[in-house]
């Protein structure tokens, strides 16, 4: 395809998990990719939401945190980038969060939950492990005869002898 050929937010949905999921694939038949540059002087609708989570996502410093006013800068950012290429956007954002969508972040937040506990089990584990390593080393250390030849004093056991 066309460089800047999309179909849009196909690549969004499909790396975030949002979305109806199996959409794509049902539209399918009936799309086609485009260059967005053909959208010159036509109106298109953009989920304003899925472009927000994107930016909260997406634009990071190299901490990991995200940048300050991420989710501003990058809408503007797009909406320069397709006036620019004299689309007219129209931002769609959907309302109230539907329950069956409730539901499915409830779920996802459980699972989340869930693999973050079994984590910190597991780093825990890990650690105590590297512990009990690093303490065993140091007390067999400890333990052991000396293979020194060196007496009391410092003086190594030839001189003693002299």
């Amino acid at each position: 395809h066309a460089r800047g050929s999309h179909r849009l937010g196909d690549r969004a949905q499909l790396r975030s998990g949002m979305g109806v999921h199996g959409l794509w694939t049902l539209l399918a038949p009936c799309t086609r990719r485009v260059a967005v540059e053909t959208l010159a002087r036509k109106k298109i609708a953009v989920d304003a939401s899925i472009w927000l989570i994107q930016f909260i996502k997406a634009m990071r410093d190299e901490r990991g945190e995200m940048l300050r006013n991420a989710p501003l800068l990058g809408l503007f950012r797009r909406l320069c980038k397709l006036v620019y290429l004299h689309v007219k956007p129209v931002l769609v954002f959907d309302g109230a969060t539907p329950e069956l969508k409730l539901r499915t972040l409830a779920r996802r937040r459980e699972v989340r939950d869930r693999q973050e506990r079994t984590l910190n089990k597991t780093a825990a584990k890990l650690l105590l492990h590297q512990l009990k390593g690093t303490l065993g080393a140091r007390t067999a250390a400890r333990a052991a005869p000396s293979t020194s030849a060196a007496g009391d004093d410092g003086s190594s056991s030839s001189e003693s002898l002299v």
